[in-house]
């Protein structure tokens, strides 16, 4: 006969959990040292690699693009969750792991290398796993197995994301796109943009919904765990709470366009904001998130203790074999000490040799070749819709040629002397088209020209008058069409050489037709691409 104070979710005959020392144990005030480690490795990762730390601040307090501003918030669940779970951890057998510290080893080398080439989104997902494989050499896998969630749901908050906002944005444009038609209303989308009778609205990158996406998960995953459900059930929580997020975005994208149609693009969701308007979407789709959650996660236990469902996604709670309270034992300082040394000795030579050897202070030029016969030039470009934004570039130069017939062609030149988190040609503030460009992407292909192999962009602006544009990346002296193979090189020629790093974008009109701004493109590129030099800058 079951026990009548068991939990009925839980099947008849599961055996019980024993988390929780002994009453002696407790007296002594044994375990707590385990988690002054687990917490202190936590702050040694965050100082130890503080550029990291320096740039999720700046993402988790960023209230412009406002894409992570959860950060702060995922950063306490997690903390929260180390504490919360102290029992198992005051449980679980001590059994430092030294050898883990190979491990340590490998990624701390891998963030040297990131944090050398500039790469920033693997540089912050190495320190989940950094602050993980320490716990394992001081406190041994039974303590870290505690700590796969806490840890692990550190990688809500990181800006990895925003690599599948173009997803997002080209599925929420699809997806109005059939709203408006089934709708009725009286507007068209050309990619982007949609047309009304009062004007035309962007669907903005912004638009995209990842910050409700991101969110969303996070949330799913944290109602999972504290419900202690199965690994199963968890995933289809994701999943579930993944759709609705998507599904309110596009409810709030819809609702704007309708609300501007009704208003001649003069509510106060358009001329203002509807930043909040979003958040309020959001949470009735949570709210729906948590009935369907509810109900569902009650019909499964119904059916699973009855055996009727084949197939039900059960058990509700995750199974564990038998953990009694080991004997307690205090935390050895050796191993302990050794994975404190393995976080900080790499990073602490890198910081050093920045300031024994620091970058020669030099200034970069970019020089411009003068016109050909035929062509005028070089002219300041004192106005045009393309407004490339590339923030701390050690020099940047726009200028403008034009045929004797008038036709144009610009080149864009930025360079850095070093690259930085702060100062990068592959930065996530960076826009080769303009932060806020009415030019867009159409098309891309790679061409092999006589200057050289070129990647070459159709772009459209919002009239849907058409441009080339042929762009590539210059480490030291060697070319690339791929910007994060450009970073990658960058990384492993930092570690001997401090290369200049380039990019070159040339620009034409398609007129009168785009084989004509090809042609004027291949002379430029053979003889009107400035040349980058780095010189010693005088005291």
């Amino acid at each position: 006969m079951a026990d009548s104070n068991s939990d009925s979710r839980w099947p008849q005959g599961a055996a019980e959990v024993k988390d929780t020392p002994s009453p002696a144990v407790a007296a002594r005030g044994l375990g707590w040292d385990r988690l002054a480690v687990i917490y202190g490795l936590w702050i040694v990762v965050a100082l130890a690699y503080w550029p990291s730390a320096v740039a999720l601040n700046g993402y988790w307090t960023n209230t412009i693009i406002n894409a992570y501003t959860h950060g702060y918030l995922v950063l306490s669940v997690s903390l929260w969750l180390v504490m919360r779970d102290r029992r198992k951890i005051f449980a679980a057998p001590l059994e430092p792991r030294p050898r883990a510290l190979w491990i340590v080893a490998v990624l701390s080398l891998l963030w040297v290398y990131c944090y050398g080439a500039a790469i920033q989104d693997p540089q912050l997902l190495l320190l989940p796993l950094l602050l993980f494989a320490a716990i394992v050499t001081a406190l041994g896998w039974p303590i870290a197995r505690v700590l796969y969630f806490p840890i692990g749901y550190l990688f809500f908050a990181m800006p990895a994301w925003s690599d599948i906002n173009s997803v997002l944005e080209w599925m929420s444009v699809k997806v109005n796109d059939l709203m408006v038609a089934a709708w009725g209303i009286p507007a068209y989308l050309t990619r982007n943009y949609v047309h009304l009778p009062g004007g035309t609205l962007k669907i903005a990158a912004g638009c995209s919904g990842l910050h409700f996406f991101v969110v969303g998960l996070a949330l799913a995953a944290l109602y999972g765990e504290l419900a202690r459900d199965s690994l199963r059930r968890r995933f289809f929580w994701v999943g579930l709470m993944g759709l609705l997020s998507l599904v309110g975005n596009w409810v709030r994208i819809f609702s704007i366009i309708v609300a501007g149609y009704e208003t001649d693009n003069k509510t106060y969701l358009i001329t203002v904001s509807h930043y909040w308007f979003g958040w309020g979407v959001f949470v009735i789709f949570f709210i729906v998130f948590l009935w369907l959650a509810g109900v569902l996660a009650n019909r499964w236990d119904r059916r699973g203790r009855t055996g009727s469902a084949a197939g039900a996604i059960a058990p509700t709670r995750e199974r564990a074999a038998p953990v009694t309270a080991s004997p307690m034992t205090p935390v050895l300082a050796g191993p302990a000490l050794a994975a404190l040394v393995a976080l900080v000795v790499l990073p602490g030579i890198v910081y050093g040799a920045n300031l024994v050897h620091p970058v020669a202070r030099s200034k970069v030029t970019i020089q411009w070749p003068a016109a050909p016969p035929g062509w005028q030039g070089p002219q300041r470009v004192l106005y045009s819709n393309w407004r490339p934004v590339y923030l701390n570039p050690t020099a940047r130069s726009f200028r403008r040629y034009r045929t004797a017939d008038g036709q144009s062609v610009e080149i864009f030149a930025v360079a850095y002397r070093r690259q930085t988190q702060a100062g990068k040609l592959l930065g996530y503030w960076n826009s080769l088209l303009g932060a806020h460009s009415l030019l867009q992407w159409d098309s891309s292909r790679v061409v092999t020209r006589p200057s050289g192999r070129w990647l070459q962009g159709t772009v459209v602006n919002d009239a849907g008058i058409r441009s080339l544009m042929w762009v590539r990346y210059v480490i030291g002296k060697r070319y690339f069409l791929v910007p994060r193979l450009s970073q990658l090189w960058y990384g492993l020629a930092a570690f001997t050489t401090r290369p200049v790093s380039s990019l070159i974008a040339l620009r034409a009109f398609c007129r009168p037709d785009c084989a004509a701004a090809r042609a004027r493109l291949d002379v430029a590129a053979g003889k009107l691409v400035p040349s980058v030099h780095a010189e010693i800058a005088d005291d």
